[in-house]
C-alpha cells in the first residue's frame, strides 16, 4: 500500500509522540513500517484497535477505555503516563488516540508532555501548536490540573500551577478565533 493510500488523522506533538484520532486496521503496517510507531493507546470505550492485528506489526496495545468529553480515570491515567513514557525512555515512538484526537487522547498526551519536563502551560501550548484542534472537555483539564498538581507535588517542581480559566485560553483559542473571523 502506497503512502499516499492512509490519511490519518494525527500530528506528532514531539519526535516521539503523534496525537490523533482512530485509524483504520488495515493501516497498521504503514504505522510501523513508514511513521516507526511501535506502541498505540486507545482511550475509546465505544471501540478499541485490534490487538491481534497490531501485534502482528510489532506494535503493543494498551487500552484506556473512556467516554466521549470525559477525563480518563485517575488510576488510567497514571498506568497511561507512566506506559508512555516508559516507551519513550526507550526511544521508541507511541501514538496516542481517540476517535478525533480532540480531548481524551490530547488529555493524556499532556500529562505525558508534564512528565517530560513542560509545565501544564507549556505541554497545552506544544500540543495545540502541532495539532489546532486540540481541545479537552472542561472535565478533561479539571482532571489535568488536579493530575498536574499532584505530579508537581510529588516531584517537587517550581512551575506555578495555571488556572483552569489560562488552560481554557488556549484550549478553546481555535473557537475565538472562528468568532471574530464571522464577525
Amino acid at each position: 500500500m502506497g503512502e499516499s493510500q492512509w490519511e490519518l488523522n494525527l500530528d506528532w506533538v514531539t519526535p516521539q509522540v503523534a496525537v490523533g484520532g482512530r485509524f483504520p486496521i488495515e493501516a497498521a503496517e504503514h504505522l510501523a513500517l513508514r511513521l516507526g510507531i511501535r506502541h498505540v493507546v486507545d482511550v475509546r470505550v465505544e471501540a478499541c484497535d485490534d490487538e491481534h492485528v497490531l501485534r502482528e506489526h510489532g506494535i503493543t496495545l494498551l487500552h484506556l477505555p473512556t467516554l466521549d468529553l470525559r477525563a480518563i480515570s485517575l488510576p488510567m491515567l497514571r498506568d497511561g503516563v507512566r506506559w508512555v513514557t516508559q516507551h519513550l525512555e526507550r526511544g521508541h515512538k507511541v501514538y496516542i488516540h481517540c476517535e478525533h484526537g480532540v480531548g481524551r487522547s490530547a488529555m493524556l498526551a499532556l500529562c505525558v508532555l508534564v512528565a517530560q519536563g513542560d509545565s501544564p502551560l507549556e505541554a497545552l501550548r506544544r500540543a495545540k501548536r502541532a495539532r489546532r484542534q486540540v481541545s479537552p472537555s472542561p472535565e478533561q483539564l479539571e482532571v489535568f490540573l488536579f493530575w498536574a498538581e499532584d505530579w508537581r507535588a510529588q516531584h517537587r517542581l517550581s512551575w506555578e500551577l495555571p488556572t483552569f480559566d489560562a488552560l481554557a485560553d488556549i484550549a478553546y483559542s481555535h473557537l475565538r478565533r472562528a468568532l471574530t473571523s464571522k464577525e
